[in-house]
């Protein structure tokens, strides 16, 4: 018997980083993701075909592996399991890009793993699990990454609060642009709460504008007013950016996507680093797209939106 998952990745379409401190944030689920396969094994074994990696449950474990192996034992003690399963990890996502690698594995194997040992959890249970792995990797994660990989589609995320689906009228279509340098989000996180610590109040009044502003981008993206959409997510990248969590790199990837045509661009994620998220104009995606390989490591069009975590069986 052999089954499989897979879960999308993520982009933050407003409010990385704010929504740590209470901010709202809109996040959508993208076109590419990680695939979980699971078999029934005489040991458990976690296989990453990306990383060229494997380990068991015990013994060393592989500095890269340990965060996911933690979310795989977790979710076999939660299900009160011994029986032994061989997990094959493969993802489509740049690692360290920003758009929820850790996050896509982690609910992928959840979702394989508790589905061939016969059992059915509901969403929060199999975010709840894999955020065990974001708390080690991140250590003070919002959770949005684990909620996008899970239910899908685009959503209204707050800290500690139940997420809100965003129904979209008609489907909208970004690019998403790697730089080709890796992002610290640990580290981008430090930088961004220095300046609440320097200017707490002026600090307040931002994270108060951006839950503002991801409410009124949500309303934009529903009624597929574009202009709206592009000017919020200019502004909020500047904002970002004179906070310190850009790059010289990415502020310059945004000024070429938007001088070759996009209506908008900003960073995505943790910043310093990663990927952008680019709004072209109405049936211009691929001819832009086509631009952006000239600049960025690797860039493709996805379509919002997009599921969330799917398992079905293998046939052997």
């Amino acid at each position: 018997m052999k089954f499989r998952s897979r879960s999308p990745g993520k982009i933050i379409i407003i409010g990385e980083h704010f929504v740590v401190h209470g901010s709202y944030a809109l996040a959508a689920a993208i076109n590419r993701g990680s695939t979980a396969q699971v078999t029934f094994s005489d040991r458990s074994l976690i296989i990453s075909k990306n990383l060229s990696l494997k380990t068991d449950l015990v013994g060393r474990i592989p500095r890269k592996l340990s965060p996911l192996v933690e979310v795989f034992k977790s979710t076999l003690n939660y299900l009160g399991e011994k029986r032994h399963i061989r997990l094959e990890l493969e993802s489509d996502i740049p690692i360290s890009a920003g758009l929820g690698s850790s996050a896509s594995a982690s609910v992928a194997i959840v979702s394989a793993v508790s589905t061939i040992l016969g059992h059915t959890l509901n969403e929060k249970e199999v975010i709840d699990l894999s955020m065990i792995s974001e708390k080690l990797i991140h250590v003070n994660p919002s959770g949005i990454d684990p909620a996008v990989s899970t239910c899908g589609g685009v959503i209204l995320f707050k800290k500690g609060f139940p997420y809100k689906s965003v129904n979209l009228g008609d489907s909208v279509k970004l690019i998403i642009g790697f730089s080709g340098s890796s992002r610290n989000t640990s580290r981008m996180i430090e930088l961004f709460s220095r300046a609440k610590l320097d200017s707490p109040f002026s600090f307040q009044a931002l994270v108060t504008s951006t839950s503002l502003l991801s409410k009124l981008t949500a309303s934009a993206l529903a009624s597929k007013d574009l202009d709206t959409v592009a000017s919020i997510l200019n502004y909020n990248h500047k904002i970002l950016s004179s906070i310190g969590v850009s790059s010289l790199l990415i502020d310059d990837l945004v000024e070429s996507s938007l001088a070759s045509g996009c209506l908008a661009a900003k960073l995505t994620g943790g910043g310093g680093g990663g990927c952008i998220i680019a709004l072209p104009p109405e049936r211009k995606s691929n001819s832009i797209n086509n631009k952006f390989k000239r600049f960025f490591t690797e860039s493709w069009v996805s379509t919002i939106p997009n599921p969330g975590v799917v398992t079905w069986r293998v046939k052997d």
